[in-house]
């Protein structure tokens, strides 16, 4: 016996012959079903449904069996891939400087000119070695993410730990990579070159909150001067290498949205469209400010609805001016680096923490955040903060226990539910609208079952 999922979504009827599109949740997998199929499903006729359609939802998870209880189902599958994932690739982020040449309105970190020091990058080098070498499991990869602050004003840091990660990757003969999210000041060509051929990077993330007008707004220096020129000329100097595409280092731009920005994303579109680099942008992703380090910066946000609405038409302008675009959210088995019990994150100080977004703020000084310092390993806690997020008693604390957009979201940030703040993604509010833009979009990673 069989039922519906409860994890499946269909959009509003795209044409005059009724047809729609059913998203799984579960698999991410969407059809394009006729009425007749959509009336069945929506009744639990599944005996009227041809083979090969019964088939084809029944492995996509959009029918499941009965008595399966999905939520519980999602859990243990998201708890499995994370551990199975943990043992196969060691993920650290590394905050090789304090220091940022802005002074961002939004950001809750409180910057000083302190760097990593050598002491502390050998203990960090000594204590990936032990997990290293103490795992059961062989481990395939070190991958880590430089963050910030800025991570390139650390770049002597970065270079350092590079050669040590590059020697223990090939000591254990397995792989290292790494990625930067940069504010792109200091992203010279040479900079670049460097970071992709020397340092094993391969993604950068670049922040441009609208053009120079909004952008400078938003993200100017520390004192007061603009920003978004020099970032600007160092991505079309980048964009220009004749070489730039066998580099292997992908390039994305986030943009980061609130009241005062919003009408200026389509600028940026097209400034980008006009200058021909939108084939050589990995991805360009608006994204709603959200308070970070409890600071007050959500009083600035778009609501979760009123981004959705706008994000809808940055997608199909984004579409026509030639992006690469995912209008379809996919399967999110780990939602953030918090929920891995392996994971850690070290700050310029040597401070070890768990979350991301905790580093710098005297917000969580004195909390679980702070797991402890690099120089007293035998203080460091053993309890993280937000790892027990799969637990059902957690998810169900929170509306994600009964959300339909649970699979692919996974919760999205659990520090946030935890701050009593909505940490909902767009696509909970707009995933019929981008049903249809994917149906339009020459049916993209769309099956037909009709």
């Amino acid at each position: 016996m069989y039922k519906l999922s409860y994890y499946t979504i269909f959009s509003d009827l795209l044409n005059s012959k009724g047809d729609s599109v059913l998203f799984c949740t579960r698999s991410s997998q969407a059809f394009v079903i006729n009425n007749n199929i959509r009336e069945r499903l929506e009744r639990e006729s599944f005996d009227e449904l041809e083979p090969e359609v019964l088939n084809a939802l029944i492995e996509s998870c959009g029918i499941v069996k009965i008595e399966e209880d999905e939520l519980n189902v999602i859990r243990t599958e998201n708890q499995n891939f994370i551990t199975d994932n943990n043992v196969k690739h060691l993920y650290t982020v590394i905050q090789p400087s304090a220091n940022c040449q802005l002074g961002c309105y939004y950001c809750g970190q409180s910057h000083t000119k302190k760097n990593l020091s050598s002491a502390d990058s050998s203990l960090i080098v000594d204590r990936i070695r032990k997990k290293i070498s103490g795992s059961q499991d062989k481990y395939e990869s070190i991958y880590v993410g430089w963050f910030g602050a800025e991570p390139l004003m650390g770049l002597p840091q970065m270079r350092e730990l590079t050669t040590e990660f590059k020697s223990l990757a090939e000591e254990f003969g397995i792989k290292y990579s790494s990625k930067v999210v940069t504010n792109g000041l200091s992203l010279k060509p040479q900079i670049y070159r460097e970071l992709a051929e020397e340092l094993n990077v391969r993604s950068i993330e670049v922040t441009l909150d609208g053009t120079a007008d909004y952008h400078d707004g938003h993200r100017y220096t520390k004192n007061g001067g603009s920003s978004f020129d020099l970032i600007y000329k160092n991505l079309l100097e980048i964009f220009s290498l004749p070489d730039y595409k066998e580099i292997n280092c992908a390039i994305s731009i986030r943009c980061n949205v609130d009241k005062r920005n919003w009408s200026d994303v389509s600028n940026l579109i097209n400034k980008i469209s006009n200058d021909n680099f939108q084939d050589k942008i990995s991805h360009f992703y608006p994204i709603g400010i959200y308070s970070w380090a409890k600071n007050d910066a959500h009083d600035n946000a778009l609501t979760k609805e009123e981004f959705a609405e706008k994000e809808i038409d940055w997608l199909i302008e984004l579409i026509q001016a030639g992006f690469k675009v995912n209008l379809l959210p996919a399967r999110q088995k780990q939602v953030c680096a918090a929920v891995d019990p392996g994971f850690e994150m070290y700050d310029a100080f040597g401070n070890i923490f768990n979350c991301t977004e905790v580093s710098y703020s005297s917000a969580y000084e004195n909390t679980p955040y702070i797991l402890g310092n690099l120089k007293k390993p035998e203080e460091v806690s053993q309890v993280k903060p937000l790892v027990d997020w799969n637990e059902e008693s957690v998810i169900t604390k929170f509306p994600c226990g009964t959300c339909k957009m649970l699979p692919v979201c996974g919760g999205s940030c659990p520090k946030s539910w935890h701050e009593d703040m909505r940490a909902c993604p767009t696509s909970k509010f707009n995933i019929k609208q981008k049903l249809a833009l994917a149906y339009i979009n020459h049916k993209t990673n769309i099956r037909e079952l009709i």
